[in-house]
């Protein structure tokens, strides 16, 4: 076992260890001639007695692609193998799936068009690469917001590496299942594997990712994707169903058919070939009809579409004021791509806009800039008078580290007017993106003299805010956050101010201070929690500023209040456990702690206990409790 700071073969620097995966122990290291972070993967004994590790390092170290790790070495030192590849910053799409995140269509085609074109490139190699484990713990996701597909050291070449076999049962192709059962009960199989593999284990990935259910290895997809109402085109699900055959030769014969049909999506829309032939068939006839019936079909579609605009509308603004970001995106994203509304926004373009900026508020508030520029743009092209949607394209741009000429970009839309201290703003966002946290809020602090609207000082607030808090300064971020709430009293800006001024009591060493930090914090809560529907957030955060202050009482009050509305949420019931035991501490009376605690204990450490959850604090709980008894 390898330890923080060991050196290998005098290169690579273990900074410590991140995690194990199917073959092997992963470490993050340092690479002491270039100077760089990478990832060090230690192979498993049982499976390096399997490897030719001198053809897996030629295979490895001669691939260069975009959506690839750079592999920069396969060592032998001692009894151990290791592989030494670029460290890939970004989460994994396993971890947005664990977080129930949702993507848009545009998202989704983009990742799955960038997949495409690494497969064809390593399916096209000589001798040719199949990843053979492809699932969403090995495709990265960058800051920049595309993919990077990982983890090489269950490659297959078709000549050297045959033995080696990586399975995940999810996403497994029918015909790699069989081979890996083959293989583990007979000793051999007569299954030939190749491209298509991968290729089902791609679509496999993505109706994990659009619909939520697994793929099963043996049954194929347990619903159709085709016939689900889900917010994603016919032309899209059509893709990825065809990757998802069962049978080899039904899918696409190769990763790059794949992204073709990706490109042109409407060819694969099952009413496509429909829609043409009755195009041809009722060409003549239809016009007769149409300019007798056009007026009464118009009248009744227009006011349905607009009823339906309104009800999806009023919900959508329901979710962005309780602050639900999976709400809005999934509604959003909805409405979008929604046929009945599509007729509706064609005509409506500013609305269009409101709904695409909103969903990319709710990516640029999840830290998902790239998704977030998107979205902007999209709503800046349907609304070019807008300059808010320009200066937000620009700035969650900047936010995601791409460098922003916004003279230029300024150029591209002239009605969308951008003023100096808009400028300003974007360019302090770039310091913020490349950590120059003192530079991004005096420019900040510089912009809001020549500001010309509230929202735009309040987006000033709201940078200096980060920025402070980027240099650990959180009492001066929570000035600022406080100043931005008061500038635009929006649930957003109300939870940052809420957020940061408890963070500024938690940090502040004098009683007094941290006291008043704790109660700006709680009067920010109290302000969302009297909104209608507020938010889980919003409720528990109100109910641990009150345990702050040593409001014991009250923060139990509002905790009993939510377990009506959450009774399968093990946190309300360990934070009541804590305001009992805190509340004993400060009485010095500990007499009638274990009564108290009674049902309310054994029911929290029921639910999570059950839920398989992992929660320091409740470790924590779980460990004072046991040492009472």
């Amino acid at each position: 076992m390898l330890q923080n700071g060991d050196v290998i073969d005098g290169i690579y620097q273990i900074v410590r260890e991140i995690g194990k995966g199917g073959t092997g122990v992963i470490y993050l290291g340092y690479h002491l001639r270039l100077q760089k972070q990478v990832i060090i993967k230690r192979v498993k004994d049982n499976v390096a007695g399997r490897m030719n590790v001198r053809a897996e390092a030629d295979i490895l170290k001669r691939l260069h692609h975009t959506y690839l790790p750079q592999v920069y070495d396969f060592l032998v030192v001692g009894s151990g193998i290791y592989t030494v590849m670029d460290y890939i910053p970004g989460h994994d799409l396993q971890f947005y799936l664990d977080n129930g995140y949702q993507f848009p269509e545009s998202t989704i085609r983009l990742w799955m068009a960038e997949l495409c074109d690494v497969l064809d490139y390593l399916h096209t190699q000589n001798p040719r690469i199949l990843h053979s484990d492809i699932k969403p713990a090995n495709i990265m996701i960058t800051p920049e917001g595309h993919v990077c597909l990982i983890d090489f050291n269950v490659s297959l070449d078709g000549e050297t590496s045959k033995e080696l076999q990586g399975i995940s049962v999810n996403y497994a192709a029918p015909e790699q299942y069989r081979y890996a059962m083959d293989k583990m009960y007979k000793g051999s199989s007569s299954v030939e594997l190749d491209g298509r593999m991968d290729i089902y284990s791609l679509g496999a990935v993505f109706y994990r990712l659009m619909t939520g259910y697994y793929s099963d290895p043996e049954k194929g997809a347990p619903y159709p994707i085709t016939q689900m109402d889900i917010p994603y085109s016919a032309g899209l699900k059509a893709v990825v169903a065809k990757a998802i055959e069962v049978l080899p030769n039904r899918r696409f014969s190769s990763a790059r058919r794949m992204g073709e049909a990706l490109r042109n999506t409407e060819k694969m829309d099952p009413e496509y070939r429909k829609f043409s032939w009755m195009q041809i068939l009722s060409g003549f006839a239809g016009g007769i009809l149409a300019v007798a019936g056009v007026l009464l079909i118009y009248t009744g579609v227009g006011i349905c579409q607009q009823d339906s605009w309104k009800e999806s509308y009023r919900s959508l603004y329901e979710a962005t004021e309780a602050g639900d970001e999976t709400r809005i995106v999934t509604e959003g994203t909805a409405m979008l791509n929604d046929f009945l509304l599509k007729g509706y926004m064609k005509s409506h373009p500013e609305e269009k806009a409101e709904v695409l900026h909103a969903v990319g508020d709710s990516y640029y508030r999840q830290e998902q800039y790239a998704s977030a520029a998107q979205y902007y743009k999209e709503a800046l092209d349907s609304d070019e008078d807008e300059s808010s949607y320009l200066r937000d394209y620009l700035v969650a741009s900047a936010r995601g580290g791409s460098y922003v000429d916004a003279q230029a970009a300024a150029a591209q839309y002239p009605s969308a007017r951008l003023g100096d201290a808009e400028l300003r703003l974007i360019e302090a966002e770039g310091d913020y993106a490349r950590g120059d946290y003192a530079g991004a809020f005096s420019g900040a602090q510089e912009a809001l003299g020549t500001a010309s609207d509230r929202e735009l000082e309040a987006d000033l607030y709201g940078l200096m805010a980060d920025a402070a808090a980027g240099e650990e300064d959180y009492e001066r971020a929570a000035e600022a956050a406080v100043q931005a709430a008061q500038t635009d009293d929006s649930a957003e800006l109300l939870r940052k101010a809420g957020s940061m001024a408890f963070d500024a009591g938690n940090e502040a060493s004098a009683d007094t201070v941290k006291r008043s930090w704790y109660e700006k914090s709680l009067s920010y809560y109290e302000r969302l929690c009297a909104r209608d529907d507020p938010s889980y957030e919003d409720c528990l955060n109100r109910a641990l500023a009150l345990r702050a202050l040593g409001r014991y009482g009250e923060s139990r009050s509002r905790l009993q209040e939510m377990r009506s509305k959450y009774p399968e949420d093990y946190r309300v019931l360990m934070w009541i456990c804590y305001d009992i035991l805190d509340e004993a501490a400060s009485e010095g009376d500990y007499s009638d702690v274990e009564s108290d605690l009674g049902f309310v204990y054994d029911s929290c450490r029921h639910i999570y206990d059950r839920q398989g959850a992992e929660d320091e604090d409740m470790e924590r709980l779980i460990g004072i409790v046991e040492g009472l008894e």
